[in-house]
């Protein structure tokens, strides 16, 4: 947590430069959505780490900005972030794709994701690939005969589709990650 809390405060240290001069603590708080108090501990720390300076601009007032050294942190925490994100997103796609491709062994004629999702260029991908048709369908929508169904991660509410023609993207994310 506390990493993670770094890295936003850092990236939004660097974002709230390039917007404005002058950026305070609150401003900062209310980027990386954490308490006044716990955003100064963190910029006390970074700046122990000499990832970023206070300057002040008045008596009352300090504004912050990254160093040579916070840059370099925030680049590698980004290339890390990416890395481990591009990972997670092949591995999605290989089990989405196991399944799509399973699907059409099982004589299912089209993929359909039942609601939102922040994947879902991954599920028409994957259908796309194995050959199946694409079907997005809202919440209540009626699932076509011979579609093998994706639950999105969002989807609210129950599908009347038979079990074994269903995944709850959910559950599978939660099985891969």
């Amino acid at each position: 947590m506390e990493q993670d809390s770094e890295f936003l405060l850092l990236s939004s240290i660097k974002e709230l430069t390039a917007r404005q001069r002058d950026i305070s603590q609150r401003d900062l708080a209310r980027a990386i959505n954490l308490s006044l108090g716990m955003t100064n501990v963190l910029l006390k720390r970074l700046s122990q780490k000499g990832l970023i300076l206070m300057q002040k601009i008045s008596s009352r007032n300090v504004t912050y900005v990254l160093t040579p050294e916070g840059v370099n942190e925030l680049a590698g925490r980004t290339y890390r972030y990416l890395k481990r994100t591009m990972k997670t997103v092949v591995t999605y796609k290989e089990a989405i794709s196991a399944i799509a491709k399973e699907a059409r062994e099982q004589g299912f004629a089209a993929i359909a994701l039942l609601g939102r999702s922040d994947i879902d260029f991954i599920v028409e991908y994957a259908a796309s690939s194995a050959g199946l048709d694409y079907i997005q369908l809202e919440s209540g929508a009626k699932v076509p005969h011979n579609s093998f169904v994706f639950v999105s991660e969002n989807h609210e509410g129950s599908a009347d589709v038979p079990a074994a023609s269903t995944v709850n993207i959910y559950d599978l994310l939660a099985v891969e990650a």
